[in-house]
This record gives C-alpha cells, structure tokens and sequence, in this order.
C-alpha cells in the first residue's frame, strides 16, 4: 500500500495548525507575552509546508514523496533549531519519519543523518561543552537503541509490501485462469470487483460494515472455483442439463475450498462460498438466508449479477441497461437483501457511468475479434 500523499498533507497541515493553537495557548496562558521564539515557531508550522502544498501536484508520485521528506526534514531541523531545550527533536522525528517511505536504504540513510544533525546543531549550541564524554556516549547508545528498534518496524512493514505484492499476483493470476477457459467471461471479475467497490464504498458511507480491502480480494476471486469446472460445460451454447446446472453450482464450493488452501482470510472464504446465496433461501450450497448470508456475499451477488445480465453470454445476449435495472430492483426482497434497494438506485448512475467507459467497449473490442475469427 503506497503512501497516500494528498491525504497525508492534510493530516499535516491539521497537526501543523493545532499545534499552532496549542503554542498560542501556551504563551497566552504561562509567558503572558509573545516573544522572537514564538513567531518564529508559529512561522515555520503555518508556513513551513506551503511551498510542497504549492508545488507538488506539478510531480510525479515518486519525485512528490522525495519533496515531501525533505520539506519535513527542513521543518524539523528549523524547530529543533528554534525551540529551546527541544534538542532531541530531529534524531527523534526524522526516522519516525522515514519509516512513511516503507524503504529500507531511505530510513537508515536519514537515520544516520539526523545522528549527524543532532549532534552538530547541539555542539553548535554548546550542550556538549560541560558534558562528560561517557554521558555523551550513552545519549548515542539510546539513540541507536531506538533506531533498532524503529528498524525492525520498517523491515516488517517491507516484508509485509512484499508479500502484498506477491498476494496480489497470485490474485491476478487465479483470474486469469478463470477468465482464459471462457472468452465470454473475459472481465468478469475485474468488473464485479469494481462494481461491488462502487457497492461497498456507498454503504459504507451509510455506517454499515463493509471492509472494502477484504471486499476487494472476495470479489475478484469469486469465481475461482471455475477452474474445476469443464470447459464444455462453461461455454455450452445451449441449455444446461440438470446434471450440469449442478456441477457449474459447486464451483462456489470449490473455490472457497481453493481460497482455504492458499491461506487467504477466512471472510474472504466465507464471502466466495455464499456469493449464490439468495435472501429468500432458495440459493445454493447452503440454502442460507436473510443475515446468515455474509453482507459481503450479498453486495458481490448484485454486482454479479448486474454484470451477468449486462454482458453477453455463450447462451444469450446482453439486457439493456434499463432491463437489466428493472430485473434487479423486481429481485429485491427474494433473490436480493432489500437494504440493497435504495443502495442500488443511488449507486445506479455510478455503475452506468462505469459500463460506458469499461463494458461496451470491451464489448465492440469482443464483436470485432469475432468478426475477424469467423471470416477466417
């Protein structure tokens, strides 16, 4: 997860005007009187992070996060320059700092310098004039003892980038082997995904408890399952057998089996076995209803079937988007939870803006690949 830097201003510049406040407290209510210290402080907070605000929109993601440490380090090392007795602030607030970056060679290489820094702003002040030498020592030994420390915290959170990383390549490769079986699929997961987000996010906002992170992972492997499923069966242009219709209803099954075997959460098990499920129980493996079916299993019904009926299939045609709105909200009550209702008509326009941008062109991309496959 990489550094979210319009988010991450904002706090700063939130922490930058309380502390102003705070300062402003401080003189009013103990000094009585504002003095050089106290504008120079106020100045550095209000205004120390005005020329990164201006200018780094202007950048790319990876030049902006290298503005935004060194504007912090100036702005650090002026306050510990400033502010009295404050002589620990850069080896203290720098590292911290640099453990944002999730990059080994960055934290300890601002480490070493805030060490630097440190003890040259306090010698330049004189602190170490009346200080033994094994008291000096021992202020490094604590030093380095906290850097260690904040040094395993960065090799975790690497480790962690890491194996996120390696997480979402075993993600895009299970899509892929669903998607390569069945070319009238091909998308599939990546826009239930989307429009379960589009889903999700909207409750959310509501209050109700939707983990998007997780809910992004449960739908893009939904259908993971498939991958045991004969490729006859899958792009049968006709109807199915009753004996097929039931081997194509274990693929949920199957795929939270999968999912349980490469370690993934057990709510992201749970939301891919009961994504057939419907409200009113009539729905498979289970035959579940109402709030035994995972709220997550519910959104990622809709945004299946909204994108089923939406898309062309080996035995049908795509429904317009009107009738594919009219079937769904017809569906609320039995095969979807109602509280899904008003969601879906407020969210309605967001999943058309979507189609138009996404699916009919993959679609016109599809009709003229095929054009192409049978004229030869």
């Amino acid at each position: 997860m990489s550094l979210d830097i319009n988010l991450f201003i904002k706090k700063l510049w939130m922490i930058c005007i309380g502390s102003s406040i705070s300062l402003t407290a401080i003189y009013t209510i103990w000094v009585g009187s504002f003095d050089i210290i106290y504008y120079q402080l106020l100045s550095i907070m209000l205004l120390g992070y005005l020329p990164f605000t201006l200018i780094y929109r202007k950048f790319s993601p990876m030049i902006q996060r290298y503005l935004l440490f060194i504007n912090m380090c100036v702005v650090i090392v002026a306050l510990t320059w400033f502010t009295p007795f404050a002589n620990q602030i850069a080896v203290i607030f720098l590292p911290l700092f640099a453990t944002l970056f999730k990059n080994r060679n960055v934290f300890y290489g601002t480490s070493v310098a805030s060490i630097l820094i440190h003890f040259s702003l306090n010698s330049m002040a004189g602190y170490y004039d009346q200080r033994f030498l094994f008291e000096i020592v021992t202020e490094l030994s604590y030093i380095i003892c906290y850097i260690v420390v904040l040094g395993v915290f960065v090799n975790m959170i690497v480790d962690s980038s890491k194996q996120a990383y390696m997480f979402d390549k075993t993600v895009k490769t299970l899509i892929l082997a669903i998607e390569t079986k069945d070319m009238y699929t091909r998308g599939h997961s990546i826009r239930v995904s989307d429009y379960a987000m589009i889903i999700g996010s909207n409750m959310k906002k509501k209050g109700y408890k939707v983990d998007l992170d997780l809910l992004r992972i449960s739908s893009l492997i939904h259908d993971i399952g498939k991958v045991y499923i004969p490729n006859d069966i899958l792009t049968k242009n006709g109807k199915l057998t009753l004996e097929e219709y039931k081997t194509i209803q274990k693929h949920s099954e199957f795929g939270a089996n999968l999912a349980k075997e490469l370690e993934y959460p057990n709510e992201i098990v749970s939301d891919i076995l009961y994504h057939h499920e419907r409200y009113d129980g009539k729905g498979y493996p289970r035959g579940i209803s109402q709030d035994d079916i995972p709220l997550h299993s519910r959104i990622i019904a809709l945004a299946d079937t909204f994108d089923a009926i939406t898309t062309t299939r080996s035995y049908r045609n795509a429904f317009t988007l009107e009738e594919a709105k009219d079937i769904i909200i017809e569906a609320m009550n039995t095969q979807f939870d109602p509280i899904l209702h008003e969601v879906f008509l407020e969210i309605y326009p967001s999943l058309v803006t979507y189609y138009h941008q996404n699916v009919s062109l993959e679609a016109k991309n599809e009709i003229s690949y095929l054009e192409v496959m049978n004229k030869r």
